[in-house]
């Protein structure tokens, strides 16, 4: 009877471990995952033989450490880079950048006329609602899979002939 008393008690303990630790893994993975969350990701709607197509959304950095935005991949583009738009000499230039900041515990907001991200050469023509998938790598080693929605945006910019890219 002692016997199946001890057994009893090691294997309630056994489960008592084992339950703390899924929980644990499981409240890692959440946190892993939280680190950076992606709100509104979307495509500006353009012409059907436009060759290049602007990628906009809100990043949250919730670290206490500033992360950085290296580098997007899809399959539906020859080429996708990191931009941000800046006034020289009463102009308005798209400037390549190698990376985007996120600072810690803020934001980083791509939208048309400031930061954004260049998706060049569309493999597909794209409509409105269509969904495009999109992975954006962080240099925390955190990849975040998106679904950005092809959508019409406002126009930021009157002249848009004014706007140079480098």
């Amino acid at each position: 009877m002692f016997n199946k008393v001890k057994k009893l008690i090691l294997a309630f303990i056994i489960l008592i471990i084992l339950y703390v630790s899924i929980t644990m893994e499981h409240h890692q993975m959440n946190q892993i995952t939280s680190e950076i969350m992606i709100n509104d990701p979307w495509i500006r709607l353009a012409p059907t033989n436009a060759s290049v197509l602007g990628l906009f959304m809100q990043i949250n950095n919730n670290t206490n450490n500033d992360i950085k935005l290296l580098s997007v991949n899809s399959s539906d583009y020859k080429s996708i880079e990191l931009h941000r738009t800046v006034a020289q000499d009463d102009m308005m230039k798209m400037v390549k950048q190698k990376f985007m900041i996120i600072p810690a515990k803020g934001k980083l907001h791509l939208k048309p006329g400031s930061w954004h991200i260049m998706l060049i050469s569309p493999k597909l023509v794209l409509h409105k609602g269509d969904i495009v998938m999109i992975e954006l790598i962080f240099d925390n080693g955190l990849t975040k899979i998106v679904h950005a929605e092809v959508r019409t945006g406002k126009k930021t910019i009157d002249n848009h002939h004014s706007i140079m890219h480098e």
